[in-house]
């Protein structure tokens, strides 16, 4: 079974002001290497061969240059890969590359860091049940240090981990307040020992048939895509997602066909978030008489043994590159930093071209290219990117500073973030705040702002319940449920804080 790559890069809103016109989300840099560099080593891990990797229009330039410039120079066995600007909805763009998927895909996105090995991921996949159509990665949050507001773990209803092969069976997000959640008694005739789990994140790692981008009709037909292949013709496929008739599908599908809009990713199944669709494909294995012959989705949460993180706020970029750096074998500094006596932790990392004067001090941090430090300057839990300068008497504590800043003499910081090319002037003293400027070209371009769910999908598209009027159970009659069946794997909604 072979896999092609799609590595989803979105502007990264959520990591302002870090990524700015100057520096796209895709090219931020995890202890000084680009954020996407880590997607793309693990693809290669994984033996993937060929990898589209999809980008705003803005940022496809300095993407590609990466990949042909830096990269590709570094492999030792060649990846074909391929970067191409889409904008729309996550399904929407997957659909889109239609013509370029020769194979069974993984999607994935270009901000997160791991250990999990991709094999164990795809011997996963390969082996489920035939009916399984995709699978889907989860994972808990692990570390303390991340803003928990930035997490926003949905409701996710699967059958048991400790059975075989766990199946996602739908997805909720959470309820406001005290409001109850409401869950449908069909999955709980189904699936009675359903478990909900409360804190698992999504990964937005996917593996999925590539049979399921050849449908174009609505979602039932597309969960029955994986048995459809092996034990019946489109026709019987068509037919199981429509109540009409036998003597009446033939004109129905005719109908339907001369009306259907000519671009098939134009039709509403593609024009929602990933997430949404998985989530749908879910529901149509469980919501239809006929639920024993239709498509799953398979459910695997990296076990506690692996690390996992996506960089989706600054608290989590930061924590990435500590996790990185940890994982990462010492590296000598360059010698222009230490030349003068600068002392350089060995849990440091320090960009080639860098530059310290005497009585500098750096310890557990992560500094880029072409930097210079003045005279006794003290660098403790610090990412600084490339080319930053910082003058004399500078005391950095657990700060995240950006491309190009300039840091005057005698500045004491603590936990604050820099955008790229600030100034901040002499003898500031600030803590835990955001030092930015407010231009109108430090604002990011309006234009990306239509991509910003290439690798979130957090939206869980609530209000894409479809109509069950194809032979399934009445939902009407079956509203709401008091929860029986439904096991709760805990019960930490807000006690991480």
């Amino acid at each position: 079974m072979e896999f092609q790559a799609i590595i989803l890069c979105g502007p990264g809103t959520e990591l302002a002001p870090l990524v700015s016109p100057y520096m796209t989300k895709a090219l931020l840099p995890i202890a000084n290497r680009p954020m996407l560099y880590y997607s793309l080593e693990w693809c290669h891990r994984a033996g993937i061969s060929s990898a589209i990797v999809v980008s705003s229009s803005a940022a496809e330039q300095a993407i590609s240059q990466y990949i042909k410039l830096e990269y590709n120079s570094t492999q030792k066995a060649g990846m074909k890969i391929e970067v191409v600007p889409v904008d729309g909805e996550t399904a929407f763009i997957i659909r889109s590359l239609k013509d370029k998927i020769k194979h069974d895909f993984i999607l994935l996105p270009c901000d997160f860091v791991t250990d999990l090995p991709p094999q164990t991921v795809v011997d996963m996949h390969r082996n489920q049940p035939v009916k399984t159509i995709g699978s889907g990665i989860w994972y808990k949050n692990t570390l303390d240090s991340i803003d928990k507001k930035t997490l926003k773990p949905n409701l996710t209803i699967h059958t048991p981990l400790g059975k075989p092969h766990p199946r996602l069976l739908d997805v909720y997000p959470r309820p406001k307040g005290s409001d109850p959640l409401t869950v449908r008694m069909s999955m709980l005739w189904e699936h009675p020992q359903a478990t909900i789990s409360t804190t698992v994140l999504e990964a937005f790692i996917y593996l999925f048939s590539r049979r399921v981008l050849d449908d174009d009709g609505d979602l039932s037909s597309s969960a029955t895509l994986a048995a459809a292949a092996a034990t019946t013709t489109t026709t019987t496929a068509a037919a199981s997602a429509s109540p009409t008739a036998t003597s009446t599908s033939t004109s129905a599908s005719t109908d339907q066909s001369s009306s259907a809009p000519t671009n098939p990713a134009d039709l509403p199944k593609w024009k929602k978030s990933w997430t949404a669709l998985v989530r749908d494909i879910a529901r149509d294995s469980w919501r239809h008489r006929d639920s024993s012959s239709r498509g799953t989705v398979g459910f695997y949460v990296v076990p506690a043994d692996y690390s996992f993180l996506r960089c989706k706020s600054v608290s989590a970029y930061f924590e990435a590159n500590r996790l990185v750096l940890k994982q990462t074998a010492y590296t000598p500094p360059p010698s222009t930093a230490t030349a003068k006596g600068a002392v350089i932790g060995r849990d440091s990392l320090i960009g080639i071209g860098t530059e310290m004067d005497e009585k500098t001090n750096v310890k557990r941090s992560i500094v880029g290219a072409d930097c210079k430090f003045g005279r006794e300057c003290r660098i403790t839990g610090c990412v600084i990117m490339d080319g930053v300068t910082v003058g004399n008497g500078v005391h950095l504590d657990n700060c995240i500073i950006a491309n190009g800043v300039s840091v005057e003499d005698k500045v004491r910081l603590s936990g604050c973030t820099v955008e790229g090319r600030y100034i901040v002037s002499m003898g500031t003293q600030s803590k835990n705040e955001v030092l930015r400027g407010y231009s109108a070209e430090g604002l990011l371009d309006s234009d990306s702002d239509a991509i910003e769910s290439y690798d979130s999908d957090e939206d869980s598209d609530e209000d894409e319940d479809e109509s069950d009027d194809d032979g399934e159970i009445n939902e009407s009659e079956l509203e709401q449920s008091e929860g029986e069946g439904i096991e709760y794997d805990d019960d930490d909604f807000f006690d991480r804080g």
